[in-house]
C-alpha cells in the first residue's frame, strides 16, 4: 500500500476515535488500574476479548496521558495489508505525529506475521495489541515473545458499569436504601435478560445477532479456513441453546451428522477462542476424570442467549445462572483463580472457586427459592462444603437474603446484585 493512502486511513481513524472520545456517555471500565503499570516501561499488553466488548475504547481510555500513535486493522480499506505494510505504518505514524513512545495496534490478528513487528518494536516501545481471538494472539506472543508480554481480557460490561451506563450512581450504603434498592432491582432484571453489549441498547436484538454472524464468519471462518460454515453456525446456535447446561460432545457430533467428535471438539474450541463461550470442567482430584466429565457451557451476553435462543422467560434460573458464571470468570481470571463446577454423582455444585491447591468457595444458583427446590439446593451446596472442608456456602438468588445454620455450616442467601456490587465495592 502507498504512504499517502496509509496515512489518509490513519488520520480517519484518529478523527473517528477522538470523536467517540468525546462523548459524555463513556464508561470508565474496571480493570483500568490493574492495566496501568504493564504500560509503565517498554513492554507489550494484550487486551483481548469478544468483538465490540469495549477494547478499542478500554485501550485509549488507557493511554488518555501520554503520546501515542494508533491504527486499527479491522478496517476494509486495510483489507490487503501485509506485513511488509507495517513498517511503512510506522514511517506514517512519525510522519503524523511526531515523538511518541506508546503504539496502539487494534485487531492485529488480521495481518499474518504481525508478531514478528511486534517483536522488533517492542524494546523501544510500549505497545497495546487488541484482539479477539484468544488463542490466536497469545500463542503468536508466547512463541516469538517469550512470555514477555502481560494478558487482559475484557468482558462485556457487568452489572456495576451497566449502571454506570445507566448514569445510576450509588455508593457501598446504597443498597440498604429500600428506594434505591427497588431501582437496582429493576435495572438488574433488565440486565439479566439484556446483557452487557453497548450496541444493543441502541439498535437491539438485530444487532447481536448480526454480531453473531460477523464472529462466525470474521473470527472463525476466514480464519481457520472452515469448509462446512453452515455446519459451525448450527453447532454454534446448538450451543447457544445449552447455555447454563452440561454438554455432550458425541450428541451433538450425531446431531450435526459430523464424521467425528474431534471435528466437533476442534469447532467449540474455535468458538472459544473468539469469546462466543466458556466451558467449566467439573472438579476432581483426578485429572483423568476431569478431563472425561461432560463440560458445562455458558454463553459470555445473556443478551446473546436472548436474541438467538429457543430460551425465553421460562429459564429464568439459567439466565441467572449464566449471568454469575459471566461474573465468575471476570474474577477468576483476574485474579488467577480457576472456577469449575462439582457433582458426586448424587448432588451437583454450581460453582467451585479454586486458588492455589486450595477450594476457596463453593456456590449455589437459583433463581427463588421454593418448597420444590430449596432442599435439593440445599443438600448439593453442604455436600460440596463437606468435601472440600468448607464452613461457608453462599447460594445467590434473584431477590431473596437470608442466613441459614445446618449441621455446623452456615449458608448464605444473596440477591445477585448484591453480590455483584458488594464485590466490587
Amino acid at each position: 500500500m502507498n504512504k499517502n493512502s496509509l496515512k489518509n486511513i490513519i488520520q480517519d481513524q484518529k478523527e473517528m476515535i477522538e470523536q467517540k472520545l468525546g462523548q459524555p456517555n463513556i464508561i470508565q471500565r474496571f480493570g483500568k488500574e490493574s492495566c496501568l503499570p504493564y504500560i509503565k516501561y517498554p513492554n507489550v499488553l494484550l487486551v483481548s476479548g469478544l468483538r465490540r466488548a469495549g477494547k478499542s475504547i478500554f485501550s485509549h481510555l488507557l493511554l488518555s496521558n501520554v503520546s501515542y500513535s494508533y491504527i486499527n486493522f479491522d478496517d476494509e480499506r486495510l483489507f490487503d495489508a501485509s506485513t511488509k505494510d507495517l513498517n511503512t505504518i510506522l514511517e506514517c505514524f512519525y510522519d503524523l505525529n511526531g515523538t511518541f513512545d506508546t503504539i496502539l495496534l487494534d485487531e492485529i490478528q488480521n495481518i499474518k506475521g504481525w508478531e514478528l513487528f511486534v517483536n522488533r518494536l517492542r524494546e523501544k516501545y510500549k505497545i497495546i495489541i487488541t484482539g479477539s481471538n484468544a488463542h490466536l494472539l497469545s500463542h503468536e506472543l508466547a512463541t516469538h515473545l517469550t512470555g514477555r508480554y502481560s494478558l487482559f481480557t475484557l468482558y462485556p460490561l457487568s452489572f456495576r458499569e451497566f449502571l454506570n451506563f445507566r448514569s445510576f450512581e450509588l455508593n457501598k450504603n446504597s443498597y440498604h436504601s429500600t428506594k434505591i434498592r427497588a431501582k437496582i432491582h429493576g435495572l438488574f432484571d433488565d440486565y439479566l435478560f439484556s446483557g452487557g453489549i453497548f450496541e444493543y441498547y441502541t439498535f437491539g436484538k438485530e444487532f447481536l445477532r448480526n454480531l453473531f454472524t460477523s464472529i462466525i464468519t470474521k473470527d472463525i471462518v476466514l480464519r481457520y479456513k472452515i469448509k462446512y460454515p453452515i455446519v459451525l453456525e448450527e453447532l454454534a446456535l446448538q450451543l447457544i441453546n445449552y447455555f447454563s447446561s452440561k454438554i455432550s460432545i458425541s450428541n451433538l457430533t450425531k446431531n450435526l451428522n459430523l464424521k467425528s467428535p474431534h471435528t466437533t471438539l476442534k469447532y467449540i474450541k474455535y468458538l472459544e477462542n473468539s469469546f462466543l463461550f466458556f466451558l467449566l470442567p467439573k472438579f476432581s482430584y483426578k485429572i483423568k476424570e476431569q478431563l472425561s466429565s461432560f463440560k458445562k457451557l455458558y454463553v459470555i451476553d445473556n443478551g446473546l442467549i436472548n436474541s438467538l435462543s429457543f430460551s425465553f422467560m421460562e429459564n429464568k434460573g439459567r439466565f441467572l445462572e449464566n449471568l454469575v458464571a459471566i461474573e465468575l470468570k471476570r474474577m477468576t481470571t483476574e485474579s488467577g483463580q480457576e472456577l469449575f463446577y462439582w457433582d458426586n454423582y448424587n448432588h451437583e455444585c454450581d460453582f467451585i472457586v479454586k486458588r492455589g491447591n486450595k477450594i476457596k468457595q463453593a456456590i449455589q444458583v437459583c433463581y427463588e427459592l421454593t418448597a420444590q427446590n430449596k432442599d435439593r439446593e440445599i443438600k448439593g451446596l453442604v455436600a460440596a462444603m463437606h468435601e472440600f472442608k468448607l464452613n461457608e456456602g453462599l447460594i445467590l438468588t434473584n431477590h431473596e437474603e437470608d442466613s441459614i445454620k445446618t449441621n455446623n455450616k452456615i449458608i448464605t442467601i444473596l440477591p445477585v446484585a448484591k453480590w455483584i456490587l458488594e464485590k466490587d465495592f
